[in-house]
């Protein structure tokens, strides 16, 4: 099982790594854009719809590497009252509920990807390109998710049965 993990954490780690090309793509394509348009009196019309479809692939990248390094933003209004015997319970079940929510993402995600597929979905505008290659990614990236939040649950369990 440890050997899973580990390809599993270099498989976040990788696709961290693309979300963060993404952005700096989308950096860099923002200002050719306005470099065309302000200085060159040119327009540029792919960058902005491929620019919305990076943006969704990069929290799809990212989110698994950012949930296993517990990066996400928390709200602790509930959480600082809590004693120290009782943190670990509520966080067993904010993970089982964030994974089977993203497990639930996933099921949907795959619904969607194959209604795209099967009627040939393609989206219509400076650049047509098939709806398949924009929305596979949140299946993917939700499933990755579904498996980190359920690890991170089970790692808490074990954390609970050590302390008793």
């Amino acid at each position: 099982m440890k050997g899973f993990w580990k390809f599993f954490d270099k498989l976040s780690d990788v696709m961290a790594a693309l979300a963060g090309i993404l952005l700096v793509f989308i950096s860099a394509a923002m200002c050719y854009t306005i470099f065309m348009r302000f200085v060159l009196r040119q327009t540029t019309i792919w960058i902005i719809p491929m620019s919305e479809y990076a943006l969704l692939w990069i929290v799809f990248l990212g989110t698994t590497w950012l949930l296993r390094e517990r990066g996400h933003i928390t709200t602790d209004i509930i959480y600082s009252h809590l004693n120290e015997k009782t943190k670990p319970y509520l966080n067993g079940i904010m993970f089982v509920i964030g994974g089977l929510t993203c497990a639930a993402l996933a099921f949907f995600g795959f619904l969607h990807v194959g209604e795209c597929i099967a009627g040939g979905v393609t989206d219509v505008r400076a650049v047509t390109v098939p709806k398949t290659a924009v929305f596979i990614i949140i299946p993917i990236g939700s499933i990755l998710l579904t498996l980190q939040f359920f690890r991170m649950a089970w790692s808490n369990l074990i954390d609970i049965r050590a302390v008793r």
